[in-house]
């Protein structure tokens, strides 16, 4: 009973996430807020 719930609950966060990338397409914040700050100071320099 507890492993069934688990799995619910797991592909349910998985299709939910899928739902959003598909929606929002990937997330490109994730890796870019360094790199304009770096952009930044070295324009500033």
């Amino acid at each position: 009973m507890r492993k069934r719930l688990v799995a619910w609950t797991i592909l349910t966060c998985v299709l939910l996430a899928v739902a959003v990338w598909t929606v929002l397409g990937p997330p490109q914040y994730a890796s870019g807020p360094h790199l304009p700050s770096r952009n930044v100071t070295a324009a500033a320099r």
